[in-house]
């Protein structure tokens, strides 16, 4: 909200990194170092130098255009996962939805796409019916990609194929509340923020694995604030970051967002950046 691409330390201390002059939202980092950024407006993936990354404060003109991202449907894009070989998804969901009250017939969501972006700027829309595609995580060996379809409150599956395409579409897990933003473990589960549980409360994240099992429930400790994205990382890969806002539905401003910490016993899976 604030439109800036921000880092934290472990204490704390919040440093930006990238103005990209338009609403920022999904992140991935290439093998040299670059940090890939979903410039919303745009429709767009650019690119930041990993040097201009280390020393911070880079602008949009910093910056390279790295892939195009839009669709001939009129889509927005909104997160994104890159794998190790460099290769991008990045959700594109159509509007129509309003955040004003729950989803249901007479305010349904609508379906979008998966948009890959090869590590050469070229792109293809390689996954459609999407019904508002959000988090994403790839499994270690690379063949597989796991995507949040928020207002379907599922988790969704599919292989990846030599040429970065996907086939074989199925259900990970049916959460029975939206899914966001998730973080892959070396287990195989799923970490997911579901904004509410029941439309209009706060949520919290859910640890899930294939086949639909929950494992554990972070509950959010602020009534008025809902989980919107989470993310294993730290030394050990144990500290499980919870990105909080304000509830869903609710007026948004810059500011009213805030990142907690969790130590959690089953670390992040391999090659998750």
């Amino acid at each position: 909200m604030a439109g800036k691409v921000s880092r934290l330390d472990d204490s704390g201390s919040v440093e930006t990194v990238f103005d990209p002059g338009e609403f920022p939202s999904g992140l991935g980092f290439l093998e040299n170092g670059d940090m890939l950024v979903v410039a919303t407006e745009s429709r767009e993936i650019v690119r930041v130098p990993k040097e201009v990354v280390v020393t911070g404060g880079a602008s949009r003109a910093d910056s390279v255009h790295h892939a195009d991202i839009s669709t001939p449907y009129g889509t927005g894009n909104n997160d994104m996962v890159v794998g190790p070989d460099g290769t991008a998804y990045a959700g594109a969901y159509l509007s129509g939805l309003s955040e004003e009250e729950a989803p249901g017939p007479f305010n349904p969501p609508q379906f979008g796409n998966l948009v890959m972006a090869r590590p050469d700027g070229s792109s293809q829309i390689v996954a459609d019916r999407v019904c508002f595609p959000n988090g994403g995580a790839i499994t270690p060996d690379g063949r597989t990609l796991i995507v949040a379809e928020t207002f379907a409150f599922t988790l969704t599956a599919w292989d990846i194929n030599h040429d970065g395409t996907l086939s074989n579409r199925r259900p990970f897990a049916n959460l029975a509340a939206p899914t966001d933003g998730i973080s892959l473990d070396a287990e195989g589960c799923i970490w997911v923020a579901c904004p509410y549980f029941s439309y209009g409360d706060s949520g919290g994240w859910v640890r899930v694995a294939d086949g639909g099992e929950v494992m554990q429930v972070i509950q959010l400790e602020d009534g008025d604030k809902s989980a919107y994205a989470c993310m294993l990382g730290g030394p050990d890969g144990r500290d499980l970051y919870l990105c909080e806002s304000t509830v869903l539905g609710r007026a948004r401003f810059q500011g009213d967002g805030r990142i907690r910490k969790v130590r959690v016993d089953v670390p992040m899976a391999e090659n998750q950046f």
